[in-house]
């Protein structure tokens, strides 16, 4: 089966993300707990806020699978609901044609050292 990997919405004021780093490659297999790359969200230009406006989330793969395209790099930036890849339930199937759903995942805020240059 493919499975689209899809840009997520964190917080009901994201609108974009820019992809910060790539944890997995194309062929890698996916299980539960599969980090699959990190993005930076800039939400300061949408309203004012209490906290920082720059944050970075992880997204994680939830189900098994194999990452079969990557269709981003880091840099990118990425509109919600936007594709980032594809994904097969196995290593073997044709990508060829539409997803027959997303892949699950879920998100996890991080802390990134603004000072590093990963």
């Amino acid at each position: 089966m493919i499975l689209a990997l899809t840009m997520p919405r964190v917080g009901a004021q994201m609108q974009q993300g820019q992809i910060h780093k790539l944890l997995t490659k194309v062929g890698d297999a996916l299980k539960p707990g599969t980090p699959l790359l990190e993005v930076r969200v800039d939400l300061g230009s949408s309203q004012a806020q209490d906290c920082p406006p720059l944050f970075f989330f992880r997204l994680i793969a939830t189900e098994r699978g194999v990452l079969r395209s990557l269709v981003v790099s880091p840099g990118d930036v990425i509109d919600v609901g936007a594709k980032l890849g594809l994904a097969a339930s196995d290593g073997t199937e044709t990508i060829d044609g539409q997803p027959a759903r997303a892949l699950r995942t879920t998100s996890v805020a991080i802390q990134i050292d603004p000072l590093s240059r990963r």
